[in-house]
């Protein structure tokens, strides 16, 4: 499901930035879903010898959205009752970095990030039909039913230990909550067969 909602965001923004911008962004993809660093410290995103401008999507932390109601899930199938787990729900904190030769555009794109999510805060299928596009059907548990999307500020003390604990140097960047996926296993923890008929008797014996 992570997956999947970081997928439906990139592939939204480089619609977003290509119709804005097809001079400067309409060659090519710019956002990608990718960490900054590698494991053995270098930077994720080559450079080349060229000019590369590029919208890293990372996500950087995750909660538990308590708020939301989590209660056992009863289905019925084939003449038999199924109980299944209550949903775990999940916010994501992902952080959009922009990466350029050229620290104006950087900012440029940056900028673009923040006037994309101005407009598009709330994202569902009803909406978005093509926001599980990329799912197989036979995998629900993959599927997004609706994106909340808001700013997430921090303080410069918390800037500068997330951008330690990344083990990269500061580029332009913002950082925003996606609300709420509900994460949820259809396997049955247990199965019963329906009550089908109630007996009410008056013998206490």
């Amino acid at each position: 499901m992570l997956r999947t909602a970081l997928e439906f965001l990139s592939d939204e923004i480089n619609a977003y930035l290509k119709r804005k911008d097809a001079v400067n962004f309409g060659n090519e993809d710019v956002a990608l879903i990718s960490s900054l660093m590698n494991p053995d410290g270098t930077f994720a995103i080559t450079a080349g010898d060229g000019d590369i401008s590029k919208i890293i999507i990372t996500l950087i932390n995750l909660e538990e959205d308590r708020v939301s109601d989590s209660q056992y899930n009863y289905r019925q199938v084939d003449d038999k009752i199924k109980v299944i787990n209550p949903p775990v729900n999940i916010n994501a904190f992902v952080l959009f970095s922009a990466f350029a030769n050229n620290y104006a555009t950087a900012l440029r794109l940056l900028s673009y990030v923040i006037s994309f999510f101005q407009a598009n805060q709330v994202f569902d299928s009803d909406q978005y039909p093509g926001i599980n596009a990329k799912v197989d059907n036979n995998k629900p548990w993959q599927k997004v039913g609706r994106l909340v999307i808001n700013y997430h500020s921090t303080t410069f003390e918390q800037q500068n230990n997330l951008w330690a604990a990344l083990g990269a140097k500061y580029m332009p960047s913002a950082i925003y909550k996606i609300r709420t996926m509900s994460f949820i296993d259809y396997e049955p923890k247990l199965e019963t067969p329906p009550i089908t008929e109630i007996t009410i008797s008056d013998d206490l014996r």
